[in-house]
């Protein structure tokens, strides 16, 4: 009778093993899911509104300015939209070349805004000669023209780090993909 009972049992004790493991899994996958969305906030937690609405309206414009830093963020930008523009124009992917052309002009642009004193050097080595000529090559779609423009536009870089004092900052052809982008 002992055995009857064993062997009775024996889909019940099966169905619960199968449950419980059923339930470490479904507990586990939701640890997963929940993982990728934790943010984690080291230090005290952020005042209600923001670290700039707790500023005086007074020292909120410097206070952007201190963390714009001036034309050093602009040309941080300037820099990946340049790789990014040369690869798009080396791969034949010349729509993502023209995007980045068209975002390098307005980077420098924006940047121009906070520093005005830059102006003159960015016309005469960049917005008015150089930066246009890569454009025409993008749109002809023809690499070697856009390459004699690369190397007028890293020409025309390195003449305005110089005339701005800044000589040490000499522009290369781009050696290192920053995207991931899958060629045409």
């Amino acid at each position: 009778m002992n055995g009857r009972k064993l062997v009775s049992r024996r889909p019940l004790v099966v169905a619960l093993a199968a449950l419980t493991l059923l339930a470490a899994g479904a507990m586990a996958a939701w640890r997963v899911a929940t993982a990728q969305t934790h943010q984690h906030q080291h230090g005290a937690e952020p005042a209600a509104g923001g670290w700039l609405v707790k500023l005086s309206p007074d020292a909120r414009t410097e206070a952007i300015q201190r963390q714009l830093r001036g034309f050093e963020t602009t040309m941080a930008e300037v820099a990946y939209r340049y790789t990014e523009m040369y690869w798009g124009g080396v791969d034949g992917n010349w729509d993502y070349a023209a995007h980045m052309q068209e975002e390098l002009g307005k980077a420098v642009e924006l940047g121009l805004e906070r520093r005005p004193q830059y102006r003159a050097s960015a016309e005469n080595f960049l917005l008015k000669t150089t930066l246009p000529q890569v454009e025409e090559a993008i749109k002809k779609k023809d690499l070697a023209l856009f390459k004699q423009r690369i190397d007028a536009l890293r020409a025309g870089c390195t003449a305005c780090h110089a005339a701005e004092k800044h000589a040490f900052i000499k522009i290369a052809v781009p050696t290192v993909r920053r995207n991931p982008l899958e060629k045409p």
